[in-house]
């Protein structure tokens, strides 16, 4: 159950939740009915390229989604940006600051699945290679290291939370630049924290297995075609290999990462924590 009161007065940063069917969207969801002010942010997409549900109903990315946090009474600054582009990023914290005045909470979802599911590592392109390590890890240093700045500067402690994978627990044949992308935050995690634990930033982890996101449908396309499979049998295989049965609802993903972001965590630093229905348990 949320809590409304727990985020009162924070302002939340959520990068990459541009997309309706998405873990952004439903974090940024979560922290503003838990009484955070949100900013979000995305890279910008043609109409064209959104995915046949987001056209029909109209979405309209970020905007879209600062309208139904608006709508929840939390205000909602709605922002484009390359997080793999340092002035961008530089920008993005510097209008958080002009228009909030401060920022406590940084969860960096942005992320590309480059060919996750369908790239062994003897054919991967380096141009897929570079493009998954430059956003994946790239973008998670660029917001931390700037963002971050901006929550020390507030002086009021604060959480940074990055979103990696199950990919990044153990290798995964045929997901290329991605598992060690993934390896990279969840170190990169352990690393921060320990810089920032005295000044009262924490900095967690939080390992997505099988949830119902666009991303995932398209791992799922992919490994459906590599390995020939007919429809729907990857997806049966992938929640018979989960001990609870079934795919992760983002819902339930948001709330682990509303518990990272809250003082009910506020001794729990370095750590990541999977979300997977069981299928680790390390």
């Amino acid at each position: 159950m949320s809590n409304t009161q727990g985020l009162s007065g924070k302002v939340a940063l959520i990068t990459g939740a541009a997309r309706h069917r998405g873990i952004g969207r439903a974090i940024a969801l979560r922290l503003a009915e838990d009484g955070a002010d949100i900013v979000i942010c995305g890279r910008p997409r043609s109409p064209e390229s959104y995915p046949a549900h987001e056209q029909e109903m109209k979405w309209r990315g970020v905007d879209s989604l600062a309208q139904e946090i608006e709508g929840k009474g939390r205000q909602a600054l709605a922002l484009e940006c390359d997080v793999t582009n340092k002035d961008q990023v530089v920008a993005m914290v510097e209008t958080i600051k002009a228009r909030f005045g401060r920022l406590d909470i940084i969860v960096n979802n942005a992320g590309v699945p480059s060919d996750a599911g369908a790239s062994p590592i003897l054919d991967t392109g380096e141009d897929v290679w570079y493009q998954t390590m430059d956003v994946n890890v790239n973008g998670v240093f660029l917001v931390s290291k700037y963002g971050g700045r901006l929550i020390r500067d507030s002086g009021n402690g604060g959480a940074i939370v990055m979103i990696a994978s199950l990919a990044g627990r153990v290798g995964l044949q045929d997901y290329g630049a991605y598992c060690a992308s993934k390896f990279g935050v969840i170190g990169f995690t352990q690393q921060l924290a320990l810089e920032l634990a005295k000044t009262g930033i924490r900095v967690n982890c939080v390992s997505p297995g099988s949830h119902d996101t666009d991303m995932m449908d398209g791992t799922i396309a992919r490994a459906t075609e590599l390995y020939q499979l007919p429809d729907g049998a990857f997806k049966q295989q992938l929640e018979e290999f989960i001990p609870m049965g079934r795919q992760g609802k983002v819902s339930e993903l948001a709330s682990v990462v509303s518990f990272m972001c809250s003082q009910d965590a506020s001794y729990v630093t370095g750590q990541t924590i999977n979300v997977d229905g069981g299928a680790r348990l390390d």
